[in-house]
C-alpha cells in the first residue's frame, strides 16, 4: 500500500471546513487529512458559532453553499430539516454552521477507504519547514510531518480603540472582544453602552442587547458614523449585463473611477434598475480593478472610499436593518460621529467600575465626556499581522517566512496560493486560504469568494 500523503488544515471556519470537504470529496489515492482547530466546534468560527435567531447570514440562502458547482446544497439542507426559507431569505447563521458541519461529516462518509480524517482539537504552535517537508507543532504537544499545509486562518480579534492612557481592555467596563463567552450577557438592562464602530459587528451587538430586553442607551460611534445599508426585501441575483465586462479596464486613478461608478449608477436608476444591481455587478470584476490600481491609489481607496464601499458592498439582511432603524426612532440608539480620545475607569465604593469616555465629536468645538457602563469594541477584526499575538502568525512573521502587504490588509501568496515570504521566495508546501486574500483580490472575505479560493487551493494541492 503506497504511503499516504498528509495534508494539515489549519482552521476549521468556513475556509478549513471548504477545503476539508473537497479533499475528502476528491481524494483517490491513500491520504490523511488533520484538520486542527482550537475548539471542537468546528465550521462555526466567530461568524457561524452564534447561537442567536436574531444573527442573520449578510448573503441570501441560495448563494451560500459550500461548493460553487452545487448552488442548491444549502436550500436542499434546510428543506431536509423542513425548515421554509428559500433562496432569496437571510438564514440563521448558526443553521450555517449547522450545515458545514454536515457537509463534513457527509464528506467524510462518502470518502474513498483510503481516505482518513482526523479532527484535532489544538493550536498550531509553529511550522517547520527547514527540512523542506513542513513539520506543525501543536500545543498538546504532538507534530505531525505534512507533505502540505493549508493555513485556513480566518479573522482574528479586534484592536483596541487607540487612546491617551494605557488600560487593560477584557477588563471590568472595557470589553474588546464581543464574542469573548458571555460578555453582553452579564450587563444589566439598564447599562448605558458605548459601542465603538457602526458596521455590521455593532448590529449584532445591538441586536444581542435588545433580544435581553436591554431598556438603557446604546451609543454608536465612530469616525464617519456609516450604517452599513440593507439588502432588498426579496433579495434576488444582481440584473445582468448592467455593468460592461471592460468597465474601468486599466482605470487607475481613484477620483475618475467613482465618478464613472455613480454615472453607472445613476444611469441604472433612470432604467428603472436598483444601485444593488451595479454593486453586484461589479463584485466579479473587484480582483482585477484592485490589482490594476498602483499603491499609492490603493492607500487612496481604504482611506477614503474604502468605508462607503464596505457599507454598501456588506449589507445588512433587510430584518436586522428594520431593528436598527426601529431603535434608532425610538430613541434607544443613537449614532455618534467622533473618535475617542480617552478612557478612564473609575470605581466609587462597592459599585461597578464605570468607563469615562473622552471625545471628540466631528465640527464640535471642544471633546465630550461621558460615562457608560460599558464600552465594546465593535470595529471589526483585525488584519493586519504586524499587531496579530496569534502564536502561529507571531512565529511565521517573525521569522521572515510570511510578507505582510504594506496597507496590513492581509498576507501574499502566489498564483498557486502559497505563503510569500519576506524575502520574496515562497513556501512551497505551505499555502493560504482566508479572508486575509484580501490584501490581493479586495473581494475575499464572503463565501461566494471564498469557496471558490478553496477550490482553488484544493486544484493545486491534487495537480501536485
Amino acid at each position: 500500500m503506497a504511503t499516504p500523503t498528509t495534508y494539515v488544515i489549519v482552521g476549521a471556519g468556513f475556509s478549513g471546513m471548504a477545503v476539508a470537504v473537497q479533499l475528502l470529496q476528491r481524494l483517490r489515492t491513500p491520504a490523511r487529512i488533520c484538520l486542527v482547530n482550537r475548539s471542537l466546534s468546528f465550521g462555526r468560527g466567530l461568524a457561524y458559532g452564534t447561537n442567536s435567531p436574531s444573527h442573520l447570514l449578510n448573503v441570501p440562502a441560495g448563494r451560500m453553499s459550500i461548493d460553487p458547482a452545487n448552488d442548491a446544497s444549502f436550500i436542499d439542507y434546510l428543506k431536509s430539516r423542513a425548515l421554509p426559507y428559500k433562496a432569496g431569505d437571510f438564514v440563521p447563521r448558526s443553521l450555517y454552521g449547522d450545515y458545514l458541519e454536515r457537509c463534513l461529516l457527509r464528506a467524510q462518509s462518502q470518502a474513498n477507504d483510503d481516505v482518513r480524517l482526523e479532527m484535532i482539537e489544538s493550536e498550531v504552535l509553529r511550522i517547520d519547514v527547514s527540512g523542506g517537508a513542513p513539520v506543525v507543532h501543536l500545543t498538546n504537544g504532538r507534530a505531525i510531518e505534512a507533505n502540505e499545509v493549508v493555513l485556513a486562518l480566518g479573522n482574528f480579534t479586534p484592536q483596541p480603540p487607540c487612546v491617551q492612557r494605557s488600560i487593560e481592555w477584557n477588563n471590568g467596563p472595557l470589553v474588546n472582544d464581543v464574542w469573548a463567552h458571555g460578555v453582553l450577557d452579564e450587563m444589566g438592562r439598564d447599562a448605558s453602552v458605548l459601542l465603538v464602530g457602526t458596521g455590521l459587528t455593532a448590529y449584532d451587538a445591538v441586536l444581542r442587547l435588545l433580544d435581553q430586553g436591554h431598556r438603557g442607551a446604546i451609543t454608536m460611534l465612530s469616525r464617519r458614523a456609516l450604517l452599513p445599508q440593507p439588502h432588498r426585501e426579496q433579495e434576488t441575483p444582481p440584473a445582468a449585463g448592467l455593468v460592461p465586462p471592460d468597465f474601468l479596464h486599466s482605470e487607475s486613478n481613484i477620483r475618475r473611477a467613482l465618478r464613472r461608478t455613480r454615472e453607472l449608477i445613476a444611469q441604472a436608476a433612470q432604467d428603472g434598475h436598483d444601485w444593488r444591481d451595479v454593486i453586484g455587478g461589479l463584485r466579479g470584476m473587484t480582483p482585477r480593478l484592485w490589482q490594476q490600481l498602483s499603491a499609492k491609489s490603493k492607500n487612496q481607496f481604504v482611506r477614503h472610499v474604502g468605508p462607503y464601499w464596505d457599507t454598501h458592498r456588506h449589507r445588512a439582511a433587510p430584518a436586522i436593518y428594520r431593528r436598527i432603524r426601529d431603535a434608532l426612532d425610538a430613541g434607544q440608539l443613537q449614532v455618534a460621529q467622533g473618535r475617542i480620545i480617552d478612557i478612564e475607569c473609575s470605581v466609587e465604593g462597592d459599585a461597578r467600575a464605570m468607563a469615562i469616555v473622552t471625545y471628540r465629536v466631528r465640527g464640535a468645538s471642544s471633546p465630550t465626556t461621558q460615562v457608560f457602563t460599558a464600552v465594546v469594541n465593535c470595529t471589526g477584526p483585525s488584519s493586519d499581522l504586524h499587531r496579530v499575538a496569534d502564536p502561529l502568525i507571531a512565529q511565521l512573521r517573525d521569522e521572515g517566512l510570511l510578507s505582510v502587504d504594506a496597507l496590513s490588509l492581509g498576507l501574499a501568496v502566489d498564483e498557486e496560493y502559497r505563503i510569500t515570504t519576506q524575502s520574496g521566495d515562497v513556501l512551497e508546501h505551505v499555502r493560504y486560504v482566508g479572508p486575509l486574500l484580501k490584501a490581493q483580490h479586495w473581494e475575499a472575505t464572503a463565501v461566494p469568494e471564498l469557496r471558490v479560493h478553496a477550490r482553488n487551493v484544493v486544484d493545486r494541492l491534487l495537480a501536485n
